[in-house]
């Protein structure tokens, strides 16, 4: 059974006129979200709402939201508790299809605040109307320039989208991902869930052309078969799905409760269901974005990564690599005579002999262009699925930008994955001439990592989820043939 929401959540994410309720020329939400929407483009009308104020930003102000030019597609609520309700009577009045309530205070708070959200369950129950929150951290389309939320860098447009049930936390990942240089869709603050929840989340994002990937921190939820039905259209549509969920202790649980009123339940059955779905389960954020930069850069590319070529600088570094690798069940096979040979005809690679499986190539061969032709066999053999290149140094001088743009080049001259892990100082002392070559890389789209057991880790996962859902569609064909 497909879950399907009572109505789409597309006014969240391409409003034309944005309704900023209790908006203010100072506070954190009420000035942050407004500031954000007009600094990052969005094209649309905004009307912000408050009664006090004649102008916001030097927009007209109104004093509520029935009476704005035209009504809006979105309203982002910044006011306070006890005038939540009453903002969303009007904007059923006023044909509001969305509204996202930053306002905290409601069942994570106290007695009152539990009341206040049981009231505003009951208002929305056959009301048009869909809101995300309350205590949340508003939503963007980063694409589209929909920015109804505090962000702390400039929008960067890709294919991931993000779900979380914390808002601070949502808006720290986005500076991270920024970081990585890995772009963005969707992203989704949900809070206490009084009516668009994770699954709703979920199942929009199944049907989300430029969504290719998915990460979500969830620390509870309350409507099992519609988690189980969205899972299933995400494992349909090949949106790989990398979750963190909390609350899996006692401590976890209650630190939930207090934070977004997350109903928790079993922890084992919790990741029972997401197994059965091929979900990404990964104990810390590090983690989920290492996993969603795999997913993000190679796709379904990754189905043959089970086979993996590891090409080393660093004896030491490749062999940590080899036993993190046979721990995770990833396969490294011989290189076949064709690939040797191709490695015998370069003048500066040093051998004794065959290369096994991590290759130590030592010195020169990756060091600047030499790079290219030594990766091209390995990227070249038809026996591997995927690459990955080992470094030990510095990562910060002018050679070391050199390697990397080497390395650019491979990656663009294959389909295969390609991925590096570079271990060494990444930091300069004083200024340098050059952009580092973490920055070459993180903007080439080329994963990096600085550690094996992350980047083997993260690999491991990727190639389990598309192996999965290789197995799971035959089973399913097999089960409605």
């Amino acid at each position: 059974m497909q879950y399907v929401a009572k109505t789409s959540l597309d006014p969240f994410f391409t409003p034309r006129r944005i309704a900023l309720v209790g908006a203010s020329e100072q506070g954190m939400y009420p000035a942050g979200i407004l500031r954000n929407l007009l600094n990052y483009g969005f094209d649309g009308q905004l009307y912000p709402v408050n009664p006090r104020r004649d102008t916001v930003f030097g927009l007209p102000a109104y004093p509520d939201v029935t009476q704005t030019p035209q009504p809006p597609d979105l309203a982002v609520l910044t006011v306070p508790r006890r005038a939540v309700l009453p903002v969303l009577r009007q904007c059923v009045q006023a044909g509001v299809r969305a509204a996202s309530v930053i306002t905290a205070g409601f069942a994570e708070a106290d007695e009152e605040g539990r009341r206040l959200q049981v009231e505003l369950a009951a208002f929305l129950h056959d009301k048009p109307l869909r809101v995300l929150g309350p205590n949340c951290a508003g939503n963007a389309n980063i694409p589209g320039r929909v920015i109804a939320a505090r962000l702390p860098a400039p929008p960067l447009p890709g294919p991931v989208s993000f779900v979380s049930q914390s808002g601070d936390l949502m808006m720290a990942l986005y500076g991270l991902f920024h970081d990585r240089r890995l772009g963005l869709d969707r992203l989704l603050s949900l809070g206490n869930q009084v009516d668009v929840s994770l699954a709703d989340s979920l199942s929009y994002l199944a049907c989300a052309p430029e969504t290719t990937a998915i990460g979500a921190f969830v620390e509870g939820l309350d409507d099992g078969a519609a988690f189980v039905a969205a899972l299933r259209a995400l494992l349909r549509a090949g949106k790989p799905l990398a979750l963190v969920k909390s609350g899996r202790t006692a401590a976890g649980q209650q630190a939930a409760a207090t934070h977004t009123a997350a109903l928790t339940g079993s922890n084992r059955v919790f990741e029972a269901v997401c197994r059965q779905f091929g979900v990404a389960l990964v104990d810390d954020v590090g983690d989920m974005v290492d996993t969603l930069q795999l997913f993000a850069a190679f796709g379904p590319h990754l189905r043959g990564a089970q086979r993996l070529a590891i090409v080393t600088q660093s004896g030491g570094l490749g062999s940590l690599s080899a036993d993190l690798a046979h721990t995770a069940g990833l396969d490294l096979p011989a290189y076949g005579e064709t690939v040797q040979a191709r490695l015998r005809q370069l003048p500066f690679l040093m051998t004794f002999g065959d290369l096994g499986n991590p290759a130590d190539v030592r010195g020169e061969p990756v060091i600047a262009q030499n790079t290219i032709a030594t990766l091209a066999p390995f990227m070249d053999d038809p026996h591997t699925g995927a690459v990955l290149l080992l470094l030990a140094k510095s990562a910060v001088s002018e050679q070391a930008a050199e390697t990397a743009q080497a390395i650019v080049t491979v990656a663009r001259q294959f389909e295969k994955p390609l991925v590096v892990v570079w271990t060494g100082q990444r930091q300069p002392v004083g200024e340098i001439r050059w952009r580092p070559a973490a920055t070459i890389l993180d903007e080439a789209g080329v994963p990096l990592f600085d550690q094996p057991s992350n980047c083997i880790g993260a690999l491991s996962r990727a190639v389990a989820y598309w192996r999965f859902r290789e197995a799971w569609l035959a089973d399913d064909e097999g089960d409605h043939a």
